[in-house]
Parts: structure tokens; sequence; C-alpha cells
């Protein structure tokens, strides 16, 4: 009986053990829109709005540049839902990649 559940534990440690998905955590994802904002008040809307999405961890706005970029949770949102929620305020939001988004911000911090 000992052998019995000796065996069948290990059976269990080596199943969970073998299930990558178990053992992996759920990752930040990064996403950047190209937006249309005019003004710092709609930098403010875009921020107060976005911060209570879900799984949102980082924001950076900038009206001057019109850009938008989103740290969140992989599994708690994605880039389409938080696109929704942009949009859903007024604003547009065209994804951009990261690198993208860098060269605009650079820019027009060199333009200052």
């Amino acid at each position: 009986m000992k052998k019995l559940i000796l065996l069948f534990t290990m059976a269990m440690f080596i199943g969970f053990a073998g299930n990558e998905t178990f053992a992996q955590k759920k990752e930040n994802k990064v996403v950047c829109f190209k937006s249309n904002m005019d003004c710092a008040d709609c930098e403010k809307t875009v921020t107060e709005y976005l911060k209570f999405e879900k799984g949102v961890k980082d924001l950076k706005i900038d009206h001057v540049s019109n850009t938008i970029l989103v740290e969140y949770k992989d599994g708690k949102n994605s880039d389409e839902e938080l696109a929704a929620a942009i949009e859903k305020k007024g604003y547009k939001a065209d994804k951009i990649t990261q690198k993208e988004y860098e060269e605009i911000v650079a820019k027009n911090k060199k333009e200052e």
C-alpha cells in the first residue's frame, strides 16, 4: 500500500513538473499607439481612463507626440481591448511598434 501511494505521488509530481503552463508565469506585454490628442486635458482623460483597465501596469501618454505606451499583464487584457478603450473616449488608437514609438518620442524631444 505504501508503494502504491508513493508511486501515485511521484506520478502526480512528474505530471505537474512536465506541464509548462502550470509553471509558466504570465509576462507583461507592451503595446504602443499613435493617437490624435490635442492638449494636456486629452492626455489626462486618456490616462485617467486607461489606468483603471484590467491588467494595466504602466502608462506613458504624451499629447505632444500623440503617443500612448501601455504595459499590461498578458491574459488580463489585449492590444485590441486597449485600443477599443482609447477609441471609446473619442481618440484614435493606431497600433505602432515599440521602435516606431521610440523614434516618434525621440524626434519630438529633439524639436523641443
